[in-house]
């Protein structure tokens, strides 16, 4: 009879059982699994995150008589943004010895390849989880996740403002008020204004001051995110649509957002469960509010929420998977395992995104 050959356990089979594990990552990691659940991952994204972003729009010219008269011309109205590739790598070894201390059984090796893949998928999830909320332009080792692009330099100017003044850079380009053209009349505190051309906030995200007093319910005396939040959320949701047509359909919060925005619930209005399948398939619980989902992400900063419309950011890869593994044994006879992940997230203008919170200063 031949020599029974047992399959080594190489970086193929584990990456094999890596798929069968990460899908645990998108029902834990809130931001992650949302991405997932709407189909906002793409894979094999190569050479770069390059994309023309709309700045401007031009308005048909009435014809009143014959011979037409209408003007011709080569309007600018894109925008080219850049965004880098960002990596992060997790390495782990075996020793020698733990594999001759382990070769008393036959099922002790692979046990702690299982153990080790476990843990480090596990250390990788737990900081996907929190880059997916960091400043990309701080340093060059974040991803461009959310607050990216929410940077603000105190109110708009004008009376009964309660919007930050963008104040930051993103994919290259400038988020301020009117840094792409376009006007505003001042017979409002922008995004309120009667008049307001495309191209002035083209680029430029909602931040809205939930602790503002203009949302503070009849009777109220003290305003908090709890007495707040839903005249907040409405007044984002009801300038995304009209400045931009955009409709966002999840907001993710702080966990303890989330608790006081269920203490808020009276006898008159109830939050209710998710309807949506997408979440539900993947596992992951949420709240429904007028059309949005309201989900807890202990990941997301204090004091903060993020109204999202999902047709509008994707995760990009380089690679096949979220997560993959590379296996080599050194000269020293230890088995090396290395995991790493290329991509970034892209939003494709922060213009189509709100984030509510407090602007320091400001009551």
């Amino acid at each position: 009879m031949g020599n029974i050959i047992t399959p080594r356990l190489n970086a193929t089979v584990i990456n094999k059982y890596i798929q069968t594990i990460t899908e645990p990552i998108f029902q834990e990691a809130k931001l992650l699994g949302v991405l997932k659940a709407y189909g906002r991952i793409r894979k094999h994204v190569a050479p770069d995150i390059r994309w023309r972003a709309r700045i401007k729009r031009r308005e048909p010219v009435p014809i009143g008589s014959y011979p037409v008269n209408v003007p011709f011309e080569a309007p600018v109205r894109h925008v080219e943004a850049v965004l880098p590739w960002r990596a992060y790598g997790l390495g782990e070894y075996i020793t020698r010895q733990e594999r001759l201390v382990g070769q008393d059984k036959e099922s002790n090796l692979p046990r702690i390849l299982e153990s080790i893949v476990n843990w480090m998928m596990d250390d990788f999830k737990v900081y996907l989880q929190r880059v997916m909320y960091s400043d990309g332009d701080a340093g060059t080792d974040h991803i461009h996740g959310l607050e990216s692009m929410f940077a603000v330099d105190g109110l708009v100017s004008g009376t009964g403002s309660a919007v930050g003044k963008p104040a930051d850079v993103y994919a290259g380009l400038s988020t301020a008020l009117g840094a792409h053209g376009g006007t505003c009349s001042a017979d409002a505190p922008w995004p309120e204004a009667e008049h307001i051309s495309t191209e002035y906030c083209a680029w430029s995200p909602m931040v809205v001051d939930y602790s503002n007093a203009k949302f503070k319910p009849e009777g109220i005396t003290s305003v908090s995110w709890q007495t707040n939040w839903r005249s907040a959320t409405r007044y984002a949701r009801t300038w995304l649509l009209a400045l931009q047509g955009v409709t966002p359909n999840v907001m993710i919060m702080h966990p303890e957002l989330e608790r006081q925005a269920r203490e808020s619930a009276d006898q008159y209005w109830q939050m209710e469960a998710t309807k949506s399948p997408q979440l539900v398939d993947l596992g992951i619980t949420a709240l429904h509010f007028e059309g949005v989902e309201l989900i807890a992400d202990p990941y997301c900063p204090a004091d903060t929420a993020y109204l999202i419309p999902t047709k509008n950011i994707e995760l990009l890869m380089l690679q096949n998977q979220l997560i993959e593994v590379h296996e080599n044994t050194d000269p020293y006879a230890n088995d090396t395992f290395y995991m790493d992940f290329h991509g970034n997230l892209r939003m494709e203008t922060p213009a189509f995104f709100a984030k509510l919170t407090t602007i320091s200063g400001q009551q």
